[in-house]
């Protein structure tokens, strides 16, 4: 797995931390000493674009979003899962799906089952759609991927992060992957970008 860590000072006690994760399968988060709540925020994969053999293919949806925010102690251990980008493809179909960031446990405010759902993948005419989280206190869908006529551009993810213009990859975390065909030089379709999880204490 991979993380980014931020400690900021507080005016005494402890200081706030952020940990942020664009990697990572059934890890374990383990919650710092002195922390009094968490605000959890999942973001799913972006679906990859499709492939049309005569024109061009329509985009991937862009991955959801979820945020929940609950009392922790130190030493509160969940189990987190990073969606993983997904490829693009070469011949007429519809592209992967992406995939959930997944958080879930037992912390000392209750159980938390956090899931932020990865984009449809993009088909040969039609655009995928977006992806739907759930187990937060907000869950917010990507965008739908665009379709083939509409010039096969990957969805926005809930994250904000932009899709893949045709027949490009999405933006981390979770943008949709842009549609290919004979219109984009049959290239490979756009890939939908990865998820991320983000643990901010306080």
């Amino acid at each position: 797995m991979s993380g980014i860590h931020m400690i900021l000072a507080a005016g005494g006690g402890f200081s706030s931390v952020t940990r942020t994760y664009t990697s990572g399968a059934g890890a374990t988060e383990t919650v710092p000493t002195g922390a009094a709540q968490v605000v959890i925020t999942a973001d799913g994969g972006g679906g990859a674009g499709g492939f049309n053999a005569s024109t061009i293919g329509a985009g991937g949806g862009g991955g959801s979003r979820a945020v929940k925010t609950i009392a922790v102690i130190g030493g509160d251990t969940l189990t987190y899962t990073v969606a993983t980008a997904t490829g693009g493809r070469t011949s007429a179909g519809t592209g992967s799906n992406g995939g959930a960031s997944t958080v879930s446990g037992s912390v000392s405010g209750g159980s938390v089952s956090i899931s932020a759902g990865g984009g449809v993948g993009g088909g040969s005419g039609t655009g995928g759609a977006g992806g739907t989280a759930s187990g937060g206190d907000t869950n917010t869908s990507g965008s739908a991927g665009a379709n083939t006529g509409a010039g096969g551009d990957g969805g926005a993810a809930a994250s904000g992060a932009a899709g893949g213009l045709a027949p490009g990859g999405g933006s981390a975390p979770g943008g949709g992957g842009g549609g290919s065909g004979p219109d984009t030089g049959g290239v490979i379709s756009g890939s939908g970008a990865r998820g991320q999880i983000t643990f901010s204490y306080t």
